[in-house]
């Protein structure tokens, strides 16, 4: 694992289901990662900023409203106001649309809170973790991210030459 500690929020009006999914993600991955629960999308919205690497949002947000407010809704707003920022969907719903609709709209993944989805969240974690290319380019643009590996990839270059010419005059 890297020393980058991810920065993950996990959004859902069910405290029980949060707080077993904070419990598993800290056990397995420790001190690498920052869970904050948040229990409405208010709340969620307002501490979000580019420093929030994930978020785990509920598909049917229960706010006080008897229809509550789908997931997708808070999923464009996220992406609206921070575009790498990463959000799985974890859902109830089997419908293969939402689904469909989630991952047009920019989902890194719609989850069926089934046996098995927790272990889903922490493979995606686990993956971004390991993926620190996908970082570097989420933090600066893929153009800088370019120039910055042609610049380090010529600075080799020239080193290489130089270390070439020098130990070619030297053994002969």
């Amino acid at each position: 694992m890297s020393n980058r500690n991810l920065n993950v929020f996990i959004l859902n009006d069910d405290a029980s289901t949060a707080g077993k999914l904070r419990k598993y993600l800290k056990h397995r991955f420790g001190n690498h990662l920052k869970v904050s629960m948040f229990f409405n999308s208010r709340s969620c919205l307002s501490m979000l900023d580019n420093h929030v690497d994930l978020v785990v949002v509920d598909d049917n947000l229960h706010e006080g409203t008897d229809s509550g407010r789908p997931g997708i809704d808070v999923l464009k707003q996220i992406k609206d106001q921070h575009p790498s920022t990463e959000v799985i969907i974890l859902s109830t719903n089997e419908d293969v649309g939402t689904k469909i609709d989630a991952l047009k709209s920019g989902a890194r993944d719609y989850i069926l809170n089934k046996r098995g989805a927790f272990h889903q969240v922490r493979m995606i974690i686990d993956q971004t973790i390991n993926q620190p290319i996908r970082y570097l380019v989420a933090e600066y643009g893929v153009r800088t991210f370019v120039i910055v590996f042609l610049l380090l990839w010529g600075l080799l270059g020239f080193i290489s030459w130089l270390a070439l010419k020098f130990w070619k005059n030297h053994l002969v």
